[in-house]
């Protein structure tokens, strides 16, 4: 379906999902904390965070994912281009915020606030088909990933209809391969693709390793 069949309330729908803002944002944030659990546990199991290491979660929502990661004994960083979202996940998340164990920057991925080589893993759950640049963004999160580091993306794959409800003006599905290959010119190595579909038939996760 075309973006031009797509109706005002769906568009406007799509681009509060792409960056949520005022009362329908928070709305969204509500919802997604439930809706999106599952993908999200998945996505934390498939990277497996460990005590003392440095992770970043890019795309971070209402912040249910960034306490799991916490939880885990990791230093957790969240970047997120929504303000609805960031407020949300830093009520959510107050208690680690004072303990220092997690940091919220406002961004939209394409330039991290972080050194090279100053992170064990990535986390982007639901978000890669709001990226400006794709490409650019995984280029990035190479070089704040040290040598082995461990990135996991999880999103509902291109080569699967988009919903209806979705504006493709605003989701922009990457298929599998199409992700793979911007992971391996961003240098990334050793990509694998897990499927649960008794999760959901659409959704791929890429666990891929920084060189």
């Amino acid at each position: 379906m075309g973006a031009a069949a797509i109706g005002p309330v769906g568009r406007y729908l799509s681009r509060q999902a792409a960056r949520p803002h005022g009362v329908v944002g928070r709305l969204l944030g509500r919802i997604w904390v439930n809706e999106s659990a599952a993908v999200n546990d998945v996505a934390v199991e498939l990277l497996g965070p460990a005590p003392g290491e440095r992770i970043c979660e890019i795309g971070f929502g209402p912040g249910r994912t960034l306490g799991r990661l916490a939880a885990a004994g990791a230093q957790v960083i969240g970047v997120e281009v929504s303000t609805i979202m960031e407020e949300a996940a830093a009520r959510r998340n107050a208690d680690l915020i004072a303990a220092g164990r997690l940091s919220l920057h406002r961004g939209d991925g394409i330039h991290l606030p972080l050194p090279d080589d100053s992170l064990d893993a990535v986390l982007a759950v639901h978000n890669i088909y709001f990226w400006p640049d794709p490409a650019a963004t995984l280029a990035e999160i190479a070089r704040t990933l040290q040598p082995g580091g461990s990135l996991v993306l999880a999103f509902p794959a291109g080569e699967h209809p988009l919903p209806a409800r979705f504006d493709p003006a605003i989701y922009r599905l990457p298929t599998t391969t199409e992700a793979t290959h911007w992971l391996q010119s961003a240098g990334f190595v050793d990509i694998d693709v897990e499927r649960r579909p008794h999760i959901s038939a659409a959704v791929v996760w890429i666990i891929a390793t920084a060189p």
